[in-house]
């Protein structure tokens, strides 16, 4: 009988898979099944909820210390391989995933996408969804890291009562087209799913 080593998913989550230099989106689903994120269609991610912290990421490893708040960060334990971070629930293809990374381009991603929007009159209700445009490399340091360009294409309802968008409602939205240069401001939408 053959010996065959294999990764064991035991999660139920879908994980949200970002490729800078390729600027390519993917989820991993419960199954191990990869998918791509058709990013004319967008991702909604619920930005206002996104928590920062320590995030550790190896095969087989992944180990979260979230801070009390951006402004509070914990201590880094001390020779941890853990690196500055975020979690963030995210929905695409008709499922929720969760986005973590503790890559500088996906970290400044977020911040540009919270700082973007935090002063939307749409962000204490709503959640973005959002088309991902590019991936330019930039010189960090000694390394090279990506700055992602994005639209914010509309926004969804956010549920009431702390609840959170299903996989069920996520399947009856679709978000428009990429906008082009001229395009009009984001559009809002009643229903939810991609």
């Amino acid at each position: 009988m053959p010996i065959t080593f294999e990764s064991e998913n035991t999660s139920d989550m879908s994980y949200v898979r970002v490729n800078l230099p390729q600027n390519k989106w993917t989820i991993k689903t419960p199954t191990g099944d990869i998918e791509q994120i058709d990013m004319s269609k967008g991702i909604a991610i619920d930005i206002k909820n996104v928590v920062f912290g320590w995030l550790h990421i190896d095969v087989g490893v992944r180990e979260f210390l979230a801070w009390p708040s951006p402004a509070q960060p914990l201590e880094k334990p001390e020779g941890s391989p853990h690196k500055k971070g975020f979690e963030v629930d995210c929905w695409a293809n008709g499922r929720e995933a969760q986005f973590s990374n503790n890559s500088f381009g996906a970290g400044q991603f977020i911040a540009k996408l919270y700082n973007q929007v935090e002063n939307d009159p749409n962000f204490a209700t709503k959640i973005p969804v959002v088309q991902v445009t590019t991936s330019t490399p930039v010189v960090v340091g000694k390394g090279t890291s990506y700055d992602v360009g994005f639209n914010v294409a509309s926004w969804i309802d956010r549920p009431t009562g702390g609840g959170q968008p299903t996989a069920q409602a996520a399947a009856s939205y679709e978000a428009p087209a990429t906008p082009t240069a001229t395009a009009a401001p984001a559009t809002e939408k009643k229903d939810f799913g991609f």
